[in-house]
């Protein structure tokens, strides 16, 4: 019988990633297809393919009673239910490590885009003000600064490396710290965020940190701190960072994460002080190749009965 494979959320495939699952199946969207037919391909699929927005809970194994895996086109996987894949004993795969670089580039961009307002920048020489109209208001570096960075992990250490080029000081904060690196360690968000200039959130998402930063931590960061999100929409009280930024109560926010992707509020939009990016912190093409070829590598281990090279933490590994 062929193997039968499943893409469950909405989100972008490279095409030649496409092409290599249909090669080893019959290969289904989930979104494609009817009521009956989702139930009866369901019924007998393998394999889950599914990105880090893509949901996956215990109603979605019991709809699968022959899913042997599921693999992410992604490093997160917030919207699996973990627990229901190690009770099923189902592999759960992710692409980690070949995004670190991409991602950590852009909380750099970020970072850069909205303390030097660069958007505003542009609009100012489209518009044909430079030289007709008052300079552009000074904006503020980075040099010298203090970098928070909640979640020291593979990409916030990349963020960090790449922040000390630009001389910042760095500080972190994790559920642990950790021994092998010199950079101050906070043992909490709120202490971080009043210590530091800038916040990067680079930690996964979960139930226990969902609007972990809320109006308190963006009060701590305070009125020249700014708020740089590239891990999870979650993370963020959307509405208490609308009211921090109309309060003043932080300086400015660079975003490539939202709440309710792909919905953007509209109060987050028109802001000289505001960089957002459409979630696209990996979307460069050597990365997602990269991340393409881990999927098929980790697809054909699971097929050949051979270890799985990158298993999301706690599930089956062979």
């Amino acid at each position: 019988m062929a193997l039968t494979i499943l893409k469950v959320g909405k989100f972008d495939m490279l095409p030649e990633l496409e092409a290599q699952l249909k090669e080893r199946g019959d290969y289904y969207v989930d979104s494609a297809l009817k009521a009956d037919e989702r139930t009866a391909v369901r019924a007998r699929t393998d394999i889950v393919v599914a990105s880090g927005g893509s949901k996956f809970q215990a109603a979605d194994f019991a709809s699968c009673p022959q899913l042997k895996a599921i693999v992410c086109f992604s490093v997160g996987y917030d919207g699996i239910d973990i627990a229901s894949a190690i009770a099923h004993n189902v592999f759960v795969t992710h692409t980690p490590n070949v995004l670190n670089d991409d991602v950590a580039n852009t909380a750099l961009m970020l970072m850069l885009n909205c303390t030097r307002a660069a958007k505003t920048a542009q609009e100012y020489i489209e518009r044909g003000a430079w030289g007709k109209s008052s300079a552009l208001p000074l904006t503020t570096s980075i040099g010298g600064k203090k970098l928070g960075i909640a979640g020291l992990g593979r990409i916030g250490k990349e963020i960090a490396a790449r922040a000390a080029a630009f001389k910042m000081e760095i500080g972190y904060f994790g559920r642990h710290q950790q021994t092998d690196v010199a950079y101050q360690y906070f043992g909490s968000l709120k202490d971080l965020a009043t210590w530091c200039d800038v916040l990067v959130l680079a930690m996964p998402a979960s139930s226990e940190n969902r609007h972990c930063v809320d109006l308190e931590i963006m009060k701590a960061l305070g009125p020249n701190g700014f708020l740089i999100n590239i891990a999870r929409g979650s993370l963020v009280n959307t509405d208490d960072l609308i009211t921090a930024l109309n309060s003043n109560y932080i300086a400015g926010a660079g975003l490539d994460v939202f709440e309710h992707e792909p919905h953007v509020p509209e109060a987050l939009q028109g802001r000289s002080n505001v960089s957002l990016l459409p979630h696209l912190g990996s979307a460069t093409k050597e990365t997602r190749r990269a991340m393409a070829h881990l999927v098929i590598a980790n697809l054909d281990a699971i097929l050949q009965g051979q270890e799985v090279i990158t298993p999301v933490p706690g599930t089956r590994k062979i």
